[in-house]
């Protein structure tokens, strides 16, 4: 890692590659990234040196994933009632091309997705774009990277951005109080089917409070590129621990509904 005058530190591709193989990341690894470029400082070649090194860490054998939500949200004015009854937001989902609509999940993902061999799914909203030998299936959604036992890594962001833990919800029952908060009444989904709009109902969960349990338990491993925390977990370890969270205190991420 050089040091410019002008920038400070100066990451390389080399830089961002050891300290992937110093998390664990190895050859035929699979792993879904949460990305902020600029939480590196400054890196020499910009998103597509990063989508390099994570390429060439796992191999011609391996995959990467990335969330690819879309740009194509028009806001909707929410009525007084909807906003009494807890909606946080209301979008249109507008038309969706899934090699043409911009994403907004940053510029690292932007640039992945217009890779050739990436793979960009069909979701008009919550796409996820893969690139590697199981490209097709992981462009299917996050519950194709738990399937296969892949990784999340984090670079630069938290636990918040880290969409696949929506994944620990299907197994878990939530007490009456939580589910009145986040269960859309039969009205509200008639109106606004999900295929056709994006809403949010009650509190949104605060995956970020899983961080501190995770290093507890020793299956979130860190280190530091440049100016970066680049976090890695396996995603079955993750989830298994989010369920058991979920259930002895749901309260800590819904808060107290």
């Amino acid at each position: 890692m050089d040091v410019d005058a002008k920038t400070g530190s100066q990451v390389h591709k080399e830089d961002i590659k050891a300290g992937l193989r110093k998390l664990g990341l190895k050859k035929g690894d699979s792993v879904g990234v949460h990305s902020s470029l600029r939480s590196f400082g400054h890196v020499k070649g910009g998103a597509d040196a990063v989508i390099d090194a994570l390429l060439e860490t796992v191999g011609k054998e391996g995959n990467v994933m990335m969330s690819t939500h879309s740009a194509n949200l028009g806001k909707d004015q929410r009525t007084p009632e909807e906003i009494a009854k807890g909606v946080s937001w209301l979008l249109k989902i507008l038309p969706y091309d899934s090699e043409k609509t911009p994403v907004t999940t940053g510029i690292i993902p932007e640039t992945f997705r217009k890779r050739k061999g990436v793979i960009r799914g069909s979701h008009p909203s919550h796409s996820v774009a893969a690139s590697g030998t199981k490209a097709k299936e992981l462009s299917e959604g996050w519950h194709r990277l738990l399937e296969m036992d892949g990784y999340i890594l984090l670079i630069g962001v938290d636990l918040d951005r880290c969409t696949a833990m929506h994944l620990a919800e299907k197994r878990v029952q939530f007490p009456e109080h939580i589910l009145k908060k986040i269960t859309p009444p039969k009205w509200f989904v008639e109106k606004y089917p999900e295929d056709e709009w994006e809403w949010d109902f009650g509190p949104y969960p605060d995956f970020a409070k899983l961080t501190e349990p995770c290093v507890k338990r020793g299956i979130m491993k860190s280190v530091k590129v440049g100016e970066a925390t680049l976090r890695l977990v396996r995603l079955r370890e993750l989830i298994d621990l989010y369920v058991e969270y979920l259930k002895k205190d749901p309260d800590l991420f819904y808060g107290k509904c």
